[in-house]
């Protein structure tokens, strides 16, 4: 049986594993991402996954697709489906913060 934990959300590292691929979650990934201003985590695709972003602080523009995109703002969440090369940009002029949230299974 898992067990209940916290971990608190500190230091300034641009990403914060939460859990997952640990054997402290049975089937769930997640982490913390700060990026600078300008700053991209890059063209990705979580494959069969779908993925919950959920914007703390900053603006973020999020791609996806071929050409589309939406600007998102702090205390807001977005759903990528599955099988969608997606990116994370700050457009802003302070960090970006955010949380993502994926099943591993």
């Amino acid at each position: 049986m898992k067990e209940v934990f916290s971990m608190a959300l500190k230091g300034n590292k641009r990403f914060l594993r939460l859990f997952g691929n640990s054997g402290k979650s049975k089937g769930m990934v997640s982490g913390l991402v700060s990026l600078k201003p300008k700053e991209s985590i890059g063209c990705h695709n979580t494959l069969g996954k779908e993925e919950a972003l959920i914007i703390l602080k900053g603006l973020a523009q999020v791609s996806y697709g071929k050409k589309s995109t939406i600007k998102v703002k702090a205390q807001s969440f977005v759903y990528i489906p599955p099988e969608t090369d997606h990116d994370v940009r700050n457009i802003g002029k302070s960090i970006l913060c955010y949380v993502y949230l994926t099943a591993s299974l």
